[in-house]
């Protein structure tokens, strides 16, 4: 599929198909976020593949309680847009989905967030290409992976990406006009005319 349209296609989604794929497609995915740009070519990310329904019930329930007291501290615009997206404290997603990939980077590595970054980029657009959906997850407490998956200490748990087929492939069309958001040489010169 062209990249352009891979990118204009692709949607989140919070609501999976309790259906298998074939190993294959991950092991694509996989890849694709390991042949990312990375800064001084440190790789510093590490994935963990995890589709034990035990495992993924206990990193539901942590993050569940972990957003529950961060929703509640969260400001008045932003509960309003959760509840305009429908989106809610229940993450039925951790456990719908096949597969859950941690992405985590190392702490240790320069650059390693920027870089972590881009893998789960190319992830993403992999898993668009195969004809699957993602969510990029960022639970607001990420510690308790470290525990549950047996973590080093220097990794950092920075996305917990479900995949799968979505429920309903949403259809929506882009709402960011590039124009007003693209300048040369500062701030206001458009680029685009």
């Amino acid at each position: 599929m062209d990249l352009y349209k891979l990118m204009k296609n692709r949607r989140s989604t919070r609501e999976f198909q309790n259906k298998k794929f074939p190993d294959q497609k991950l092991q694509l995915i996989l890849q694709a976020g390991q042949l990312s740009p990375s800064g001084a070519d440190q790789k510093p990310f590490v994935n963990i593949v995890i589709d034990n329904p035990i495992l993924k019930k206990k990193i539901k329930d942590n993050c569940e309680s972990a957003d529950k007291k961060y929703y509640e501290d969260a400001s008045e615009w932003f509960k309003k847009w959760m509840k305009k997206k429908k989106i809610s404290l229940d993450k039925n997603f951790l456990i719908d989905a096949p597969f859950l990939i941690v992405v985590a980077g190392d702490t240790t590595k320069p650059y390693w967030l920027e870089s972590t970054w881009i893998s789960i980029a190319y992830m993403i657009l992999a898993a668009e290409n195969e004809g699957l959906s993602v969510l990029t997850y960022t639970p607001s407490e990420t510690d308790f992976l470290n525990n549950l998956l047996h973590l080093p200490n220097r990794f950092e748990p920075v996305v917990i990406i479900p995949v799968g087929y979505a429920k309903d492939k949403a259809s929506k069309e882009t709402s960011i006009n590039v124009e007003e958001r693209v300048f040369i040489n500062k701030y206001g010169e458009r680029f685009f005319y």
